[in-house]
């Protein structure tokens, strides 16, 4: 295997609180008019940002993929609230995505036809690596003897 790309954990994700969307880019991006967020908001659903007086709303990148997700589950069939449930039940699991990932996630490669992250020692023996696999638009791990 050729050697990874390392990522250094503090660095490998961007501060996603930096980056901010306009009502207008979030129409825009899922699809949900601006009534729509606005009465959101109004229910309590989403928030935008601290806004100035006549100023336009702001939303954080969080807030985009709340919406987003809830869109997602609208179109799956269920009502506002229950999207909005299964939306918020999401949420509370990717920050123990990103924790996971930030500890483990030692590199990523890319082989023919296949894209490899390292996740690191399988326990403290240290004697064998996982590895995720995507290839072909599948997944799985692979476990290799050090």
């Amino acid at each position: 295997m050729k050697m990874m790309a390392e990522l250094n954990g503090s660095d490998a994700f961007i501060d996603t609180d930096k980056l901010i969307f306009g009502i207008g880019q979030v129409q825009q991006i899922t699809g949900v008019s601006g009534r729509q967020l606005r009465y959101w908001e109004e229910q309590g659903y989403i928030q935008s940002l601290n806004q100035k007086k006549g100023a336009a709303r702001e939303y954080s990148l969080h807030t985009l993929f709340f919406v987003f997700h809830v869109t997602r589950f609208l179109k799956d069939g269920f009502t506002l609230q229950a999207a909005v449930d299964k939306a918020k039940q999401f949420d509370r699991q990717l920050p123990v995505l990103r924790q996971f990932l930030r500890s483990q996630l030692k590199g990523v490669d890319f082989e023919d036809d296949e894209s490899i992250l390292d996740l690191g020692y399988v326990d403290a023996s240290h004697h064998q690596r996982i590895f995720g696999v995507v290839k072909d638009g599948e997944t799985y791990f692979r476990i290799k003897d050090v």
